[in-house]
């Protein structure tokens, strides 16, 4: 069997993640918040690592692609509201959430008062505040400030825990438009990023250039199915006639 028909595998498979990858950017383009992936692809080679197969035919021929994943760190446009509790952020920050999984992160501005009368995200989970609590309003007039300070009739209850990360390729989506940090990879800091109230920032995909690179992605993925039907048909070509004999 040529080896090389598992590195065009691979190339494949690659293809494939991308285009899923730009299928759910795609279906995120309405949601606030929204951070676009950017695929990136690579070359790995186990054979290089390997004292049993060093040559530079077992080298090339083994030779994988894999796909790797980041945020793109661009804002998103910003749509005016005029809701109280709609926030968005401008520059490198994001809200910190408390949820039955541990600490999640995001960008979605929508939030909402619950039945306990706390700061929650779109998806119902509490907001944590500078002071490490999750954030208790009762009724009255809410405002947020530039800096998040939440105020409940005039006084400060509590400031928005707004963090920032030198490399979002360090954060996982887990759904929902949240965040989680991978373990043992980066840490948060406080950010001096800016709030705007009555505000909610958009998704920062452009769908134009996203179907661009999805049509591009799938011809690149027929150029190499056509590739390996090609090397299949003469290997087994080969393989007949061998037996033949």
């Amino acid at each position: 069997m040529n080896n090389g028909i598992y590195t065009a595998y691979s190339g494949l498979r690659a293809q494939m993640d991308a285009l899923d990858v730009l299928a759910n950017n795609l279906a995120n383009l309405n949601t606030a918040g929204f951070k676009e992936e950017m695929i990136y692809f690579s070359l790995q080679n186990p054979a290089a690592e390997s004292a049993t197969n060093s040559s530079d035919l077992g080298s090339t021929i083994n030779r994988s692609i894999k796909t790797q994943g980041a945020l793109s760190a661009l804002d998103g446009s910003i749509n005016q509201t005029n809701r109280d509790l709609d926030v968005a952020i401008e520059g490198n920050g994001f809200l910190t959430l408390q949820t039955p999984r541990g600490i999640r992160y995001t960008r979605n501005g929508n939030l909402q008062l619950n039945s306990k009368g706390l700061l929650v995200a779109s998806d119902g989970s509490p907001l944590l505040g500078t002071s490490g609590r999750p954030i208790a309003l009762g009724p009255g007039k809410i405002a947020i400030s530039e800096q998040g300070a939440v105020s409940l009739d005039g006084s400060e209850v509590d400031r928005l825990k707004i963090v920032a990360f030198d490399d979002l390729s360090n954060l996982a989506r887990e759904g929902n438009s949240l965040l989680m940090l991978q373990n043992g990879k980066g840490e948060e800091k406080i950010s001096n990023a800016r709030i705007k109230s009555g505000y909610l920032e958009q998704s920062n995909i452009n769908a134009i250039n996203s179907i661009v690179r999805m049509v591009d992605i799938m011809r690149q993925f027929e150029a190499i199915k056509k590739t390996i039907d090609l090397v299949m048909n003469d290997i087994n070509t080969k393989s007949i006639d061998k037996l033949g004999k």
